[in-house]
């Protein structure tokens, strides 16, 4: 059982803005300390929106070393592994753009996605982000320190192995038919189409790049319900989301719902069984049914706001 977790924090929205990153080594199912570092990003623009989520402002990475300084140091990690991240989507293509920002050749890796993996392992689980998993498994976790996080997720890869009886992660990939993914030395780009955030602590905005094709994001044309306390947006702000990629906000959950987003108090009721919300119960009820209804976390939420094709 060996391969190396990984973490990216950004800067901002682009997501050749690393901040940080944090690396878990496993070897022989056994998970390494964490390595945790600082990255200077190229463009010294930090977002109080990713400030507000993983705490890192541009004078705590003023003296941190630039990618570029740092890839002697870390290549060991990286460079022809079998990289596991949790929405690998999301932190392989903050490793691809920072490196082309960074004018480096991007490294050879094969890649699994832990997300993907809890979903297949543990299918019946209210949420599969990485706050939530830690919590039902008993897991240390200090939610985006990127040094945690790694470990997180490599903890969370070893369980779901020995959940399912191997001691290898790709004999746990086509056990759960997951693909592995490659990335490969190219000096090739594709710009993103991500949508892009503002924010503080009086408004959101988030504004999308032109043509940006409003059919091909997640909440297009769907319902969203909400419950709970959310973290990352006040109610009327997700709302409002909703409804700029062209979805709809409902107060009740019915068969019509798309998506069920549940809040941080309802999550904590739920891992602590102490209960859950009359809108869970619902959703329940009509998944039970045959309804395609996806309960998920405000942070899965935030990700498919943003990241919502893996790009």
């Amino acid at each position: 059982m060996d391969f190396v977790a990984i973490d990216f924090e950004t800067a901002n929205e682009r997501r050749d803005s690393a901040c940080a990153i944090g690396l878990t080594e496993v070897q022989d199912g056994i998970a390494k300390e964490s390595i945790y570092h600082l990255i200077r990003p190229t463009e010294m623009r930090f977002s109080p929106w990713n400030t507000r989520v993983h705490g890192i402002r541009a004078e705590d990475v003023s003296d941190a070393p630039s990618l570029t300084e740092l890839w002697p140091t870390i290549r060991h990690l990286i460079q022809d592994r079998l990289i596991i991240a949790h929405n690998a989507s999301f932190d392989l293509s903050v490793l691809r753009y920072s490196f082309h920002s960074a004018s480096l050749t991007i490294p050879q890796i094969s890649y699994l996605c832990s997300l993907q993996m809890a979903r297949r392992t543990w299918p019946n689980l209210a949420s599969h982000s990485l706050g939530f998993l830690a919590e039902i498994h008993g897991l240390v976790l200090e939610h985006h320190h990127a040094g945690s996080d790694s470990r997180a997720c490599a903890e969370l890869t070893i369980l779901a192995a020995k959940a399912l009886g191997v001691d290898c992660p790709l004999r746990l990939a086509d056990e759960l038919n997951i693909t592995v993914g490659e990335v490969f030395s190219s000096e090739d780009w594709i710009p993103s189409t991500a949508p892009k955030c503002q924010h503080n602590s009086e408004m959101i905005e988030i504004t999308l790049p032109d043509g940006y094709d409003l059919s091909r994001h997640p909440f297009h044309q769907k319902s969203v319900v909400f419950t709970g306390t959310l973290t990352m947006f006040r109610r009327e702000d997700a709302i409002r989301i909703v409804e700029l990629f062209g979805g709809k906000s409902s107060s009740t959950v019915t068969s019509a719902t798309n998506y069920l987003v549940v809040g941080v108090q309802d999550i904590r009721q739920m891992a602590n069984g102490s209960g859950e919300s009359s809108k869970m119960k619902k959703a329940r009820q009509l998944q039970e049914k045959g309804s395609s209804i996806q309960i998920i976390s405000d942070a899965d939420f935030n990700e498919l706001i943003f990241h919502p094709s893996g790009e």
